[in-house]
């Protein structure tokens, strides 16, 4: 060791390594999957599905998973151990990953805790970072975020890079930073719990894949401790940029303030205009987030096999408290797929379970259940557009719950919206079915209400009812 506690340099010659073939046998699942996925700031672009009905073919995120790749993409495995990395976090390893990482080169941590300062990777391909098979694999921050910024990781321009397996030890109060991810190619992170919660206004992670044909795939990354009251901290962002395809899988987020998922930012289309590369959330559980549990804006983006609840009040962010379940924030397009959504617990207010922004155009809602037990929520809400965005196709919808007053689905100046083979089920007092204001060309059909008010209220509007079953006014009063 040198004086300062580092290991002095290895030349690439003397280096422990393993050849190519020597790998085959370590590896056979991770970032192979990238050939079968789709495809920092808190926003993405498909086809717009018609709105007859008929269901998109299924996304690239949904094909099997190839490991020819991934077993034999690296000509060099180094050990992080036997290039001097301390596996007791007795001395950070940050100068040994800037030294040793290199293209076509995984880096593996036996178990242990390794301490880091901000690790910056820059301009590589083919790069790894992987904790050893089964091994149980943390990295410390050496210092508060107030010491050493809001970033701890910063991994940007990198094509074909892999995290999996390693930790992130946030316990120690003020501890904790965010990685970011900026793919020019595929990449792939997977298999990541965060323990402790995030200091204020420091986010989790941020991921953005730039070109247009690269691939991203964030799989079994846990963040639950989410962030204080009164901060602008972020769970998963999307950053602008992004213009491949993100694959979001297994996932769980829980108790940020601004947003579990934030992933609008490549739709925007004001000043700071997206590249709309979609974001595909397949299954996880996000729970508690204000503001959005899972918050999409770019076109033909999805949420599929996913948990979304609400129960507990949630971190504030600044601006307040209003912690939707799913949110379209702009473009048009996304899907909410076999989703289960709850509103319910000591929940003050929200703007509802499945909203759609003002600058959010149509979207389908599909074969999901959404229950609200919170009085004054919609189920759905498909807020005033601000140009002339058309209304969501709801398809094979159960609403359940014992929300009272207002509204199961609110529907406001969204023509062509299509409600189809759903049921409408609210036991609160004064609980209305489906209200539409000023909104044409809108459909009802094969749906059945069980509701304490109203089923369907049309204010200045135009709205066709086929096979549509309500219960008995003595049954929905008594």
């Amino acid at each position: 060791m040198t004086p300062g506690g580092h290991a002095p340099p290895v030349s690439r010659d003397s280096q422990p390594r393993r050849s190519r073939r020597a790998f085959l046998a370590l590896t056979a699942a991770a970032v192979g999957s990238l050939a079968g996925c789709p495809g920092g700031g808190p926003a993405t672009e498909t086809p717009v599905p018609p709105d007859d009905g008929t269901r998109t073919p299924e996304e690239t995120t949904e094909t099997p998973v190839q490991t020819t790749e991934r077993q034999s993409r690296f000509d060099e495995v180094i050990d992080i151990t036997e290039v001097g990395g301390a596996a007791d976090g007795s001395e950070p390893i940050t100068d040994l990953l800037a030294e040793h990482a290199a293209d076509d080169t995984l880096i593996e941590f036996p178990a242990g805790t390794y301490a880091v300062d901000h690790v910056s990777l820059t301009g590589l391909r083919n790069v790894g970072l992987r904790a050893v098979d089964g091994a149980d694999v943390s990295l410390v921050p050496t210092a508060p975020a107030s010491e050493l910024g809001t970033t701890l990781l910063r991994l940007v321009d990198l094509k074909r890079f892999l995290f999996e397996g390693i930790d992130l030890d946030f316990r120690a109060e003020g501890y904790g930073g965010m990685m970011y991810v900026l793919g020019t190619d595929d990449f792939a992170v997977r298999d990541v719990t965060v323990r402790g919660q995030y200091p204020t206004d420091v986010s989790g992670f941020r991921f953005e894949a730039v070109t247009p044909d690269s691939t991203a795939l964030v799989e079994n990354v846990h963040l639950s401790g989410g962030s204080t009251d009164d901060s602008d901290s972020v769970g998963i962002y999307v950053g602008h940029n992004h213009a491949g395809t993100l694959t979001v899988r297994d996932c769980v987020v829980e108790n940020f303030p601004n947003n579990g998922i934030y992933a609008s930012s490549p739709g925007r289309q004001d000043g700071l205009s997206g590249s709309n590369g979609p974001v595909h959330v397949r299954g996880g559980r996000y729970r508690n987030n204000n503001i959005a549990n899972v918050r999409l804006g770019s076109t033909g983006s999805s949420v599929k096999r996913a948990t979304v609840v609400v129960d507990e009040v949630p971190p504030r962010h600044t601006n307040g408290l209003d912690p939707r379940g799913i949110r379209m924030r702009a473009r048009e397009g996304q899907v909410v797929e076999d989703c289960e959504v709850r509103i319910e617990g000591q929940v003050p207010t929200s703007s509802g379970g499945i909203v759609l922004h003002s600058e959010a155009g149509q979207a389908t809602i599909r074969d999901s259940t959404v229950t609200v037990d919170t009085d004054g929520v919609p189920a759905i809400n498909a807020l005033r557009p601000a140009d002339s965005q058309r209304g969501p196709v709801v398809e094979n919808v159960t609403i359940s719950g014992r929300a009272a007053t207002e509204h199961a689905i609110d529907i406001t100046r969204r023509n062509g919206t299509r409600i189809r083979g759903s049921r409408i089920e609210q036991t609160g007092p004064r609980r209305s079915g489906i209200r539409f204001e000023q909104s044409r060309d809108c459909l009802i059909a094969d749906t059945n209400f069980d509701v304490t008010g109203d089923p369907i209220t049309a204010i200045d509007s135009e709205v066709v009812r086929q096979n549509v079953s309500l219960e008995p006014p003595e049954k929905r009063f008594e």
